[in-house]
């Protein structure tokens, strides 16, 4: 038989093992938490871009006689900012209508700066070239955290041959007709 003097401290030592195992899942579930955290802020950029380009792809549908005008103007960054909508009475003082203060090339001008604007505020950058292997589509490339996009240089973005993406890019493409 085993005595009860032989068995002082065990109860402790078994406590402390306890205690071990309690924190090696704690420090693995931290471990999760912050994986889950970067993945949520990754998914938020992620939608914030896609939202950006399809507002600027929907802006572009609109104005289709200004297609060119919105590569150069977001590309060189030339913005305008006088198009405000202005109001004419016609005929009584109830029918008033509104139109835009300017022609398609200043609208898309405008539409650009809007579109800067926010992308600023996220910390993206936003560019409009051709697709890579079309000569039609343009694309309108976002990116954001370390990847660095300008209108001649995509490399960090896509691969320039195959138009296929970057390891590890943060950016997204998207075609507009």
């Amino acid at each position: 038989m085993i005595s009860i003097a032989n068995q002082r401290g065990v109860g402790l030592v078994e406590v402390l093992v306890a205690l071990l195992i309690l924190a090696i899942a704690i420090l693995g579930f931290s471990a999760l938490q912050l994986r889950a955290m970067g993945a949520t802020l990754e998914a938020t950029e992620r939608s914030n871009a896609m939202n950006l380009a399809r507002d600027l792809a929907e802006r572009m549908r609109i104005n289709k006689k200004a297609m060119a005008d919105y590569q150069s103007a977001i590309n060189s960054k030339s913005f305008e900012t006088g198009c405000e909508y202005k109001s004419s009475t016609a005929g009584s003082p109830t029918q008033i209508t509104y139109k835009p203060n300017c022609n398609a090339a200043k609208m898309a001008k405008f539409d650009v700066a809007e579109i800067y604007n926010k992308a600023q505020k996220n910390g993206q950058t936003i560019v409009i070239n051709q697709c890579i292997g079309s000569n039609t589509l343009r694309c309108i490339y976002v990116a954001w955290g370390k990847t660095s996009i300008t209108a001649t240089n995509l490399d960090e973005c896509v691969d320039p041959n195959t138009g296929t993406y970057v390891v590890d890019s943060r950016c997204i493409v998207m075609e507009a007709f």
